[in-house]
């Protein structure tokens, strides 16, 4: 009996031990449902290979910027410009060098001011000018020659009486340096094409060749002549003579009389002054390289209209 409870107890003792054994093989060569399935929902084809690589290449596509950050930069990203745009941009200058071309028109109501007789006159200039700007004000520097050349006319001082005609006649020629200052009144103010000029300038012109004057008497049979129609008048050879009392002996003015210059103790000019006010200016910048300007004004002399073109410097 003793035998048999013996041989029982180690029976389950085996018995108790392998079950133990088996559970533990269990539990580490198959692991349990719960610790297979994807946890806090994580998708499980993260465990793919090929869905892996997937959202790998995408993250390095899109780098290692936010979308924000994206944003910012493409807001501070500078827009494209037009090298050949002509907007000028404030605190900075720019120089122009060409030409100029006037008209001054001298006409014989104002010589009629303060002599009697003359002719309205056109004088032709032109020549090199610069010109520099910055914010909008502007300085036109020229060099030009100018034809003062006249066909003959009457002239005579306005409180001289009516044996006092004169025959002038010019081949004088003009060497002005002026300079123009002018404010510019923006057309076009978005792209900078168009614009208006308001100002005047100051110059000092050299004078050369030659003024004729001679003393000038009616020609034989013309009654009552005009002082406007030089044809019907001649001039004075010498004192007396044809011209009788045209032809005195007041002064020295006969045949091909010229004119001494000032410095000479003469009445013709040496150098002559440049003053024009006011002035306006239509200008017209296609590109940043060019700049072309129609000019008109009043001067000391008269009217005047010209053009000039420009190209940056």
């Amino acid at each position: 009996m003793y035998h048999w409870k013996m041989g029982r107890q180690l029976a389950v003792g085996v018995h108790a031990r392998t079950a133990a054994l088996a559970a533990l093989l269990g539990a580490v060569c198959f692991p349990s449902s719960a610790r297979a399935q994807p946890e806090d929902g994580v998708d499980s084809k993260l465990d793919d290979p090929p869905a892996a690589e997937k959202q790998a290449d995408d993250e390095k596509a899109q780098g290692d910027e936010t979308p924000g950050e994206k944003d910012r930069e493409l807001e501070a990203a500078p827009e494209p410009t037009d090298a050949n745009a002509p907007l000028e941009k404030d605190g900075k200058a720019y120089k122009f060098i060409g030409v100029r071309f006037r008209n001054v028109i001298v006409p014989k109501f104002m010589i009629n001011l303060f002599a009697d007789g003359g002719a309205s006159v056109n004088v032709f200039t032109f020549g090199p000018e610069f010109t520099t700007r910055k914010n909008g004000l502007e300085l036109d520097l020229a060099l030009s020659y100018a034809d003062y050349s006249m066909d003959p006319f009457l002239f005579k001082g306005k409180n001289d009486n009516q044996f006092a005609w004169e025959m002038v006649s010019s081949d004088m020629k003009l060497v002005y340096f002026t300079s123009d200052l002018l404010f510019e009144i923006p057309l076009d103010e978005e792209k900078g094409r168009f614009s208006l000029l308001v100002g005047g300038g100051v110059g000092l012109g050299v004078v050369f060749g030659d003024l004729h004057r001679a003393q000038a008497y009616p020609n034989a049979g013309a009654s009552n002549p005009s002082p406007d129609d030089v044809s019907s008048w001649s001039r004075c050879t010498g004192p007396g003579g044809p011209g009788g009392a045209y032809c005195d002996a007041s002064n020295n003015h006969y045949g091909d009389y010229d004119e001494p210059s000032w410095v000479n103790g003469g009445a013709k000019p040496s150098v002559f002054p440049w003053v024009s006010f006011p002035q306006v200016s239509f200008r017209y910048k296609p590109i940043k390289q060019l700049q072309t300007r129609l000019d008109a004004g009043m001067s000391i002399t008269g009217f005047f209209f010209g053009m000039s073109a420009g190209y940056g410097l």
